[in-house]
């Protein structure tokens, strides 16, 4: 066979083998583009539309059920004993004898692919998405007689400090908690952390500070007073002084002094990723409603040793407002919120009382350690 002849062979099984490649792709991209689409799909879900609204809403639902679940129950029982039961299920699903300084919500969650960036680790965009997840969980849980009353939450500001980042496609938990609160504002502590892989770490006891301590006095110089009277508006108060770049550098410390002054070492020997510090106050339409009037109202005290099945004295003042059986009402409940309050004389305010000069105390450090936060940021408009 001539050189001529062998390149012909090899030119004509070049092109059959070419036809024969490019047949099979034809056939098969359909479904390649299926799969692949499939695939994009849910890599991406956690994004997709209204699939945050399902996660943040998701303990909104999961009351719905078991509200509706319960009224299904009591159907049969008669008008007296279907109150009582509803009476009963508004105390299962409060916190009542709880600390307010004290309770932890936790949420838990994975960066996904769509929530994390191209280093690799959860992205910086993404915490604020899920934050309002974990935030609003812990408010379900915490201030159910508040919402039930038409109220709702307006938030002012978030502070991040990212101490270091969250891998990819790993898990992890939001622990928000309650750290301090004002005539107006309430400030939302979010606890970014991880439980450690392998052997686990010894737990550790964190020692209290003493009630007598002071604050840090730079933090003290960072403070921004409140207001005497809790004010309608969900405007943050502006500052007197205009900012400065020192002011911007102060903001940054005060941030830092946060994540140090508060607890900076899990229990439980999680590994600390961000904390995330929120600001935020009370309404019901219009009207502003002072921290300590809701934490009260939903059952949580400084006093030890109480309950859903043994609650404090003072709970007994919030059945008569908020208690049907008790011959309180849903109508009294928010009359009370909306400014009720104020008719109560100063000696006679049961959530004051039931809050105690323990959790006084240790509300007006936190305080001085959280409130810093908003100095240079409120000024910030003034550049």
């Amino acid at each position: 066979m001539s050189s001529a002849h062998a390149v012909a062979l090899m030119e004509s099984a070049k092109r059959l083998l070419d036809e024969v490649t490019l047949a099979n792709l034809l056939r098969v991209a359909p479904k390649l583009a299926k799969i692949l689409f499939v695939l994009l799909f849910l890599i991406n879900i956690r994004s997709w539309p209204l699939a945050w609204h399902f996660r943040v809403f998701r303990p909104v639902f999961a009351l719905r059920i078991q509200r509706r679940w319960m009224r299904i129950c009591a159907s049969f029982k008669s008008p007296a004993n279907r109150v009582r039961i509803h009476d009963q299920w508004m105390e299962s699903i409060s916190p009542i004898g709880e600390n307010p300084l004290q309770m932890m919500v936790p949420f838990k969650s994975w960066a996904s692919l769509d929530d994390s960036d191209f280093n690799g680790h959860l992205s910086n965009s993404s915490y604020a998405k899920i934050l309002d997840s974990a935030r609003f969980k812990a408010a379900m849980k915490m201030f159910p007689y508040f919402f039930t009353a038409g109220g709702w939450m307006a938030l002012a500001a978030t502070h991040y400090h990212f101490v270091r980042e969250i891998p990819i496609l790993k898990s992890y938990e939001i622990r928000t908690s309650i750290v301090a609160w004002d005539q107006k504002w309430i400030y939302i502590v979010s606890r970014f952390v991880r439980k450690p892989e392998g052997k686990k770490k010894p737990v550790k006891k964190i020692a209290s500070p003493p009630s007598d301590s002071e604050p840090a006095p730079q933090i003290l110089a960072l403070r921004t007073p409140a207001t005497e009277d809790p004010s309608t508006s969900g405007t943050p108060i502006p500052a007197a002084t205009p900012l400065t770049v020192t002011g911007l550098q102060d903001t940054a410390q005060a941030l830092k002094a946060v994540s140090a002054g508060l607890k900076h070492e899990e229990v439980d020997g999680s590994t600390l990723h961000t904390v995330a510090v929120a600001r935020l106050c009370f309404k019901v339409g219009r009207i502003t409603v002072p921290p300590a009037v809701v934490l009260g109202s939903n059952g949580f005290t400084g006093e030890t040793g109480f309950s859903k099945t043994t609650p404090h004295p003072e709970w007994a003042q919030q059945k008569k407002v908020a208690s049907l059986p008790h011959g309180g009402s849903l109508k009294k409940l928010k009359q009370f919120m909306t400014g009720g309050w104020k008719d109560v004389p100063e000696k006679e305010r049961w959530w004051e009382q039931a809050l105690g000069p323990e959790i006084e105390q240790q509300r007006l450090r936190n305080l001085a350690l959280v409130e810093g936060l908003s100095f240079g940021l409120e000024n910030a408009r003034n550049i």
